[in-house]
């Protein structure tokens, strides 16, 4: 359903993507991992057409994007990790543009205003929302358009639980249906609830691509080790204290006297 082949970018003369090939068949989600600069959402952004590789394929639905760009984008929705909307619109008439825009019938609106808890925030100015209010938004927004692929970059960001019980509620029922999904996240927990296989990036390369709890727990070992370093599985929690808003082990602690 989505295919990159030998996708490259580079931003300033420094490689983004090196080559990346990736294959996405219909009905599975796949959970794009890495460190920060790995490549993540430069890929997302150039399936959705946001960003131009410099050289390889992306094809959505057997559509070539450079070639068709309009019929590429129509096969498929994206959720950014922050979105902006114009303040002065009201909830409903944000998605009611987008409905346009997307050729979805008025009722669609309604759905995605009770289905993403919106209700009492319809004839709300966009610029009068929280943080959490808006990202709710984006997701009605991105569910509207029933398409055959979805993209969520960070998806869970910034939503209470609530609002992100109901957007992997959603996510999964699309993978019922067949549907595509491509999403990056920091959160193992959203691997865990949305992902059936794992794609781990390093340097705009993919360093693994497998399905299961192995590879998951390998994502959970790298950001351990961002996190403490070489000597983590040595570190006993309740040996760290905080210091700063930062863990730090307490022999550290002891040796600048902070402790005293």
């Amino acid at each position: 359903m989505v295919t990159l082949t030998g996708v490259t970018k580079s931003f300033g003369g420094r490689t983004v993507l090196a080559g990346l090939d990736l294959r996405i068949a219909a009905g599975e989600s796949v959970a794009l991992l890495g460190a920060n600069g790995s490549g993540k959402t430069t890929t997302l952004r150039c399936v959705v057409g946001l960003a131009r590789p410099d050289a390889g394929s992306i094809a959505v639905g057997g559509i070539d994007m450079a070639r068709d760009p309009v019929g590429a984008r129509r096969r498929l929705s994206y959720l950014p990790q922050k979105s902006e909307f114009p303040g002065t619109l009201t909830v409903r008439e944000t998605l009611a543009l987008v409905a346009t825009l997307r050729h979805v019938t008025p009722s669609a609106v309604d759905r995605e205003i009770e289905m993403c808890g919106l209700s009492k925030l319809a004839e709300s100015a966009v610029g009068h929302l929280s943080g959490g209010e808006r990202q709710r938004l984006a997701m009605a927004v991105a569910f509207l358009p029933q398409v055959d692929v979805y993209l969520f970059d960070e998806p869970s960001a910034n939503l209470d639980p609530v609002a992100s019980r109901i957007l992997f509620q959603r996510a999964r029922r699309l993978q019922t249906e067949g549907r595509t999904l491509l999403f990056t996240t920091h959160v193992p927990a959203d691997v865990r609830n949305l992902a059936t296989r794992i794609v781990l990036l390093r340097d705009g390369r993919i360093e693994s691509d497998a399905a299961g709890a192995f590879e998951l727990r390998r994502y959970e070992r790298m950001l351990e080790h961002d996190l403490w370093g070489d000597d983590h599985e040595d570190t006993r929690t309740d040996d760290r204290i905080a210091v700063d808003g930062r863990l730090r082990g307490a022999s550290a602690v002891a040796r600048t006297g902070a402790g005293r």
